[in-house]
């Protein structure tokens, strides 16, 4: 390379101080200049001369390189008569780039004025000129060569991270570094081993095509492996040729490793490069590459391993997926997803605490590890989720694989000192095929173990679409995400349905505040439905929020109307809501922010959700009550110790449940229930409400039993509220609606 640049360079560093040669020696008839290889670079008149060219290719080294610079040794006469006159040139610093030969006539050359050493005097400080100019342009070469190989690193480099950044952080995006990186660097065997991790990821050149693989890995693993221990860059090893082999691997190549760091500072795997395609050895810009290769894997490991366990994270696992879902070719091809997760494990947490929770997790994830099958990758997703991704393989095989972990469940019993817990797992099996989403056979894995948390823990159930508790269950999964985004972009719809006094003209006294969604294709969801989801996915704190803060906002805007009609409106309230430690202090920021009296405002609570936090239920109501809230109890009635309860909270109106009022006519039971509770509920001065009255009929009959407020569709359906407030704007003041 460098008696290339030399060539590139010579011409114009020479040609350019042609005339101040020719200005010191002007009887010279032509000046040459030959590098170190013996080549004609340049000469003065443009032309070659084969007599010179013979005479330097014969030269001896010392008069080239300039060893002996004695005046006798500078000086040659050629067979033609003509006089040649050798001056190495070199550098300031006495690097030799090749000699200058200036030619004289055979006549000059005999003449009396001719003397070599005068001569070079004179030519030397040109010589050094032009030495030295060659030398800075060589530099500027090499510079050049070196910016345009760095730049091609670079590039491989952003490419490189623009894939790692962006696409795949499964076995396959490491996969292509690890094949692009060996490609650039021309590797003839590029390995990325991770034994912690169960990767092992390769690139071949064809030249090694037939080796074996196996073999090699197993040398690094034993013999180079252990020597990265307390290394932290890339090493060069020379392994030595195998005499009488004809193995591409056993003529001797260097091996260059460089260590993979995990998040402890430990080294926990090893990236090789076995024997460049064209022999030569690493230089210190391999090094430099191989060192950056090295951080982008380990960026992909700790985005794509989970950091606890050592096993894939959501992310990894998610673009596994991805992955190998385009392995399912024939649509009889299967994999199985297995989803596990820890029964009782908030027990450990609350009994010995986190830690020993994180070591139950970790002793189930090498568990998972040592049963493990070649085709199968498992993955942490989160808290006590693990999942098992077996590739192209049986419901039987998932089963069996399934089976064997949790017959191994014991090492999941914590112990501190007389104090003993059995964690159990429960798991789901579905399938994966071409035709279906990797994202849906994930989400049925988790239905699936969840209906075995259902029907008792410690066991495995199987996706079953004719299943109905599964079905179920994935209505509820489908509906989470249409029910979060209605949180986040205000999509729900308030309606509010009248309650009238059934001893007093039928006057509208209150309205019950409803919640209303539709799904993504506008079609009303059941509300049966969207609080089955909400429930199930702790979703209500959050959405009783919504409706509390947009009620009294909407309320605000009508307040004298409603201060002077004394109308209440009533909030439902979830038993999740009431188990929320923050949710008292946020209503009574709602209601000092809104303006709206508080003996206008209302909240039900079931008898079932009140019971679910009962401390926490008693506090909220008498805190409320004492601002002049009032509150009814929903669907009293259904529990057998209904009046029981009565006695610990202090509310206002009891609301009958539905369910005795629909079949009050004809049904003796009901009417006798009926009764009952409205005779218990004056007697501890309380209102009662009867709700679902749909008929004229009904309605007669439970104001005859002595009810004294009644709902329902005989009464008024239930309206936009915003409806019902524009329509206070436009009565009279003295109006009750």
């Amino acid at each position: 390379m460098a008696a290339e640049i030399h060539k590139l360079v010579t011409r114009k560093s020479i040609g350019s101080a042609k005339g101040l040669l020719q200005s010191l020696a002007p009887r010279a008839q032509c000046f040459y200049f030959y590098d170190l290889d013996r080549d004609c670079v340049w000469s003065s008149d443009g032309s070659d001369d084969r007599e010179i060219n013979e005479f330097v290719a014969a030269i001896p080294d010392d008069i080239l390189y300039g060893a002996d610079s004695e005046a006798d040794d500078l000086c040659r006469t050629l067979e033609s008569g003509r006089t040649l006159l050798i001056l190495p040139m070199h550098t300031a610093d006495q690097e030799c780039l090749g000699v200058l030969i200036s030619v004289f006539s055979k006549k000059d050359g005999k003449s009396s004025w001719f003397n070599p050493s005068l001569l070079k005097s004179i030519l030397l400080p040109a010589v050094q000129v032009i030495g030295d100019t060659l030398r800075l342009n060589h530099e500027v070469e090499k510079a050049h060569v070196r910016a345009v190989i760095a730049e091609k690193e670079l590039e491989l480099i952003y490419k490189v991270d623009e894939k790692i950044h962006g696409t795949s952080r499964s076995h396959s995006g490491l996969a292509q570094l690890i094949g692009q990186s060996g490609r650039f660097m021309e590797i003839a065997y590029s390995v990325l081993l991770l034994p912690s991790k169960r990767i092992r990821i390769s690139a071949t050149h064809s030249t090694w095509k037939n080796v074996n693989r196996k073999q090699v890995d197993k040398y690094l693993f034993d013999t180079l492996f252990s020597k990265l221990d307390a290394q932290r860059t890339p090493a060069v090893f020379e392994i030595p040729p195998v005499e009488g082999s004809e193995n591409p691997a056993d003529k001797g190549y260097q091996a260059m490793l460089c260590p993979l760091i995990d998040s402890n500072g430990k080294v926990e795997g090893a990236l090789a490069y076995l024997g460049r395609v064209d022999g030569s050895p690493f230089s210190d810009s391999h090094r430099r590459f191989m060192t950056h290769i090295v951080r982008q894997v380990e960026y992909v490991i700790e985005q794509s391993f989970d950091a606890m366990t050592g096993l894939m994270n959501r992310t990894g696992f998610e673009a596994q997926l991805r992955e190998s879902k385009r392995a399912l070719g024939d649509s009889d091809d299967t994999h199985q997803l297995i989803h596990f997760d820890m029964d009782n494990l908030q027990v450990v947490n609350d009994t010995f605490g986190r830690d020993a929770g994180d070591e139950l997790i970790v002793r189930f994830a090498r568990l998972i590890e040592e049963h493990l099958p070649k085709n199968a990758v498992a993955s942490h997703l989160a808290g006590d989720v693990f999942v098992i991704l077996m590739t192209l393989s049986s419901l039987e095989e998932a089963m069996e694989l399934t089976a064997r972990i949790r017959a191994y469940s014991q090492v999941l019993r914590y112990l501190q000192g007389d104090k003993s817990l059995q964690t159990t797992v429960s798991a789901g099996i579905s399938a994966m095929q071409s035709s279906g989403s990797e994202t849906d056979t994930l989400t049925e894995a988790r239905i699936a173990c969840e209906s075995a948390k259902d029907h008792g823990r410690d066991r495995i159930e199987v996706y079953d679409q004719a299943n109905q508790s599964i079905i179920q269950r994935h209505d509820d999964i489908s509906l989470v995400g249409e029910i979060q985004n209605s949180l986040d972009f205000d999509g729900f719809t308030l309606m509010a349905q009248p309650i009238i006094s059934l001893a007093n003209n039928d006057q509208v006294v209150s309205y019950e505040v409803l919640l209303r969604m539709q799904d993504k294709k506008g079609n009303l969801v059941a509300s049966e439905a969207l609080f089955s989801a909400a429930e199930r996915f702790q979703l209500m704190p959050q959405i009783d929020r919504w409706v509390i803060s947009n009620t009294l906002t909407r309320l605000s805007a009508h307040v004298d109307f409603l201060r002077d009609s004394g109308i209440v409106f009533a909030i439902n309230l979830s038993g999740q809501s009431l188990g929320d430690d923050g949710i008292l202090s946020f209503v009574e920021a709602e209601i000092d922010g809104c303006g709206i009296p508080a003996e206008l405002l209302c909240f039900e609570v079931t008898e079932s959700a009140a019971v679910s936090s009962e401390k926490k239920a008693q506090a909220f109501i008498n805190t409320l009550r004492a601002r002049g809230c009032k509150f009814s109890l929903d669907d009293f009635g259904v529990g057998l110790s209904s009046f029981a309860y009565l006695k610990n909270f202090r509310v206002d109106t009891l609301k009958i449940d539905g369910g005795f009022i629909r079949d009050i006519i004809g049904n003796r039971i009901s009417e006798s229930m009926v009764a009952a509770i409205t005779q218990v509920a004056k007697v501890m001065e309380l209102e009662t409400v009867a709700e679902y009255v749909e008929t004229d009929e009904a309605k007669l009959l439970v104001a005859r039993l002595g009810v004294d407020y009644a709902q329902g569709y005989a009464i008024g359906i239930p309206e936009p509220l915003d409806k019902v407030l524009a329509g206070f704007s436009v009565q009279p003041r003295s109006s009750t609606g």
